[in-house]
């Protein structure tokens, strides 16, 4: 499970945000263009105008109300632009056609993105992010880190309720090994703690070795912590108890008012780095922070040349 101590930081010099404008994507650009100003990156917005161009009819609305939609696109993308550049960010506005995990991701690798910056509208968990979305094809394909700004997030923003740690979510997989450098990362950038946290089964919790695995585990954390190379303080390494892993992680966030988590997830499936599957939308949708994930191929050699950095 070891990484190359000289493994560099992360760098983030060009973001991406996707956008639908709608409140979550909103909430997505705030974060996006937050993090910009924190680290004096650029900024691409991105719309996918989805909407086909059929053969106009015989009186022509259709194609004339496409043409107003497209327009309209238009003018919120040049209002998004403007925020940018008012903030003292430099930004490209795109406005394109077709599908949209296809563009979103074309253009993630034709402009050598850093981090891209979605968001969802999913209220009830993994079920309403279908598998198919726009967001999980970015979520499972992207060569970059993903942010995912969940529906629970702007509300818990503007309360003040998101101002604790960055914590990094792991079960010792392999991926996760390099993903902690972008938990690292994180934690610099927003002056806060990092949480290493592993969630234990609840059955391990009454057995005579409930309080001695969660000593081994976080002596493990640490162990993973110190030789993946990071440059931080020395993290908090906690682990937890619970019969469904998602939930434990978002309440731990909830408990620590958490400024963000950082997920290592496989690109064939979408796993998360903790088994069952979908636990990686359940967190998105339920955690009251930006969930980031780094999609990682399941081939040892094949990490590097996504990570990337």
């Amino acid at each position: 499970m070891q990484t190359s101590a000289t493994d560099p930081m992360p760098s983030f010099d060009r973001l991406l945000v996707a956008t639908d404008f709608s409140a979550a994507s909103q909430a997505a650009f705030c974060a996006g263009l937050d993090t910009c100003v924190a680290v004096g990156a650029s900024l691409v917005i991105l719309h996918v105008f989805e909407y086909a161009e059929p053969a106009p009819p015989e009186t022509g609305g259709l194609l004339l109300e496409l043409q107003v939609m497209r327009e309209t696109a238009g003018k919120a993308l040049d209002d998004l632009r403007q925020q940018a550049e008012q903030a003292g960010v430099a930004c490209e506005a795109i406005l394109e056609s077709g599908i949209a995990h296809s563009v979103i991701l074309e253009t993630i690798a034709e402009r050598s993105i850093d981090l891209a910056v979605l968001g969802t509208n999913a209220l009830h968990g993994f079920e309403r992010l279908v598998f198919g979305s726009t967001a999980e094809a970015v979520l499972r394909r992207s060569a970059c880190p993903v942010l995912t700004v969940g529906p629970r997030v702007d509300q818990c923003a503007k309360s003040g309720a998101a101002d604790g740690p960055v914590i990094f979510a792991t079960d010792f997989d392999f991926t996760t090994i390099h993903a902690i450098r972008y938990a690292a990362c994180f934690a610099n950038l927003h002056g806060v703690p990092l949480h290493c946290l592993h969630v234990l089964p609840r059955t391990l919790e009454a057995a005579s070795q409930g309080a001695i695995v969660p000593s081994i585990m976080a002596e493990a954390l640490l162990q993973l912590a110190s030789e993946s190379g990071v440059v931080i303080a020395p993290p908090t390494c906690a682990t937890t108890f619970g019969s469904e892993i998602s939930h434990a992680v978002v309440e731990y966030a909830r408990e620590h008012k958490a400024k963000m988590i950082i997920l290592g997830v496989r690109q064939s499936s979408l796993l998360a780095s903790h088994v069952p599957e979908h636990i990686t939308y359940r967190i998105i949708t339920e955690a009251n922070c930006p969930v980031l994930t780094m999609a990682f191929a399941s081939h040892v050699t094949s990490i590097h040349a996504a990570a990337r950095r």
